[in-house]
């Protein structure tokens, strides 16, 4: 059989300078309606089309701490970084939309979609590390940036107003961005600010989970803190794929019947030290091909791959495979697909 693979991705951070003037404060749960709250920053089925990468760091010191108690993030960053699985996903023109209602105040467009590979490229952008981006004003000194737009998208200009849900651009993977995915950093009067727990980032008082005090609206705060853990994909190939081509084209070809080998693979995300992953696959007549159960990792995992195969020949018909992931007793995650393999 083949062996596992795995491989930790994305570490880096985005940023673009704003100025915001005013004398502004978090509304209270109280005071402020559902309908001022804060929406999703895109318009897709969050954790089936796309998916939560990483949160803000909200540890004040040199470890890492998300805002629900766990490790989806990395020292420094500062946002909500919603993906899709591989750059030829960004085709779909999956829309990011404005966040509440807000003035448009900086834009910037232009820059290429590419995925930055942080072993060879240079990190260096002169300033453009947030890609195409856009910055919106909202009431009480509030404001929202969304980063890492696909180039040629925006579809707002400065001084323009805004709605919330309105749409500002397609998700993209413009400037320093290692995945296709939006950025989403929320300030008031400048500074960061956690938007799920409404807290200041950088304060040493901050402790993770409490939600009392959330800017998003509970539909939106409900679907930000469901397990970050997510299978991207599973697939049926005839050789083992590589995680770095998996992000920037998506699965390879399926097998064939010409083909001489058959390799099941699953591709996930934020997986914790611990976690195992169950790979079945059932052929024609419901014959048992695969069924092989990975070591507990080692160390946390931003992105994994895993896969398993046989060295037989391909048959024609229905193959079903199914993807499980599981920490000890508790099933954290599946996913199942069919596939159809003909002559």
């Amino acid at each position: 059989m083949y062996r596992i693979m795995a491989r930790c991705l994305f570490h880096l951070a985005f940023t673009i300078g704003i100025a915001i003037v005013g004398n502004g404060s978090l509304p209270s749960p109280t005071e402020a309606g559902e309908e001022t709250r804060l929406g999703l920053p895109v318009d897709c089925k969050l954790w089936q089309d796309c998916f939560v990468q990483q949160m803000p760091d909200i540890d004040p010191g040199p470890g890492t701490l998300d805002p629900l108690c766990g490790q989806a993030t990395y020292e420094g960053h500062t946002g909500w970084d919603i993906r899709l699985r591989s750059l030829s996903d960004i085709a779909q023109d999956v829309p990011v939309i404005a966040v509440a209602d807000g003035t448009i105040s900086r834009i910037r467009d232009g820059v290429p979609d590419r995925i930055f590979d942080a072993a060879n490229d240079d990190p260096r952008m002169g300033g453009r590390e947030c890609g195409n981006g856009v910055v919106i004003d909202h009431q009480g000194a509030l404001s929202s940036q969304y980063c890492h737009l696909k180039n040629g998208s925006l579809t707002v200009r400065p001084g323009m107003n805004v709605r919330r849900g309105e749409r500002i651009g397609s998700i993209g993977s413009s400037g320093l961005a290692e995945f296709p995915h939006v950025h989403l950093s929320v300030r008031l009067d400048g500074k960061l600010v956690e938007p799920v727990t409404g807290k200041p980032l950088g304060d040493k008082a901050f402790s993770c989970g409490d939600l009392s005090g959330s800017l998003f609206d509970t539909g939106s705060r409900q679907a930000l803190v469901e397990p970050a853990v997510a299978i991207l994909d599973v697939g049926l190939a005839d050789a083992p794929p590589e995680l770095s081509n998996l992000v920037r084209t998506g699965g390879p070809p399926l097998a064939t019947a010409r083909s001489s080998s058959t390799v099941a693979w699953v591709w996930v995300i934020n997986v914790d030290k611990g976690v195992r992953i169950r790979i079945k696959l059932v052929g024609p007549g419901e014959v048992t091909l695969i069924d092989h159960t990975t070591n507990a990792l080692p160390r946390r995992k931003a992105s994994y791959l895993a896969y398993v195969g046989r060295k037989a020949e391909v048959k024609t018909g229905t193959y079903h495979l199914t993807a499980e992931i599981t920490n000890g007793e508790k099933k954290l995650g599946s996913k199942a697909r069919s596939f159809s393999i003909s002559e």
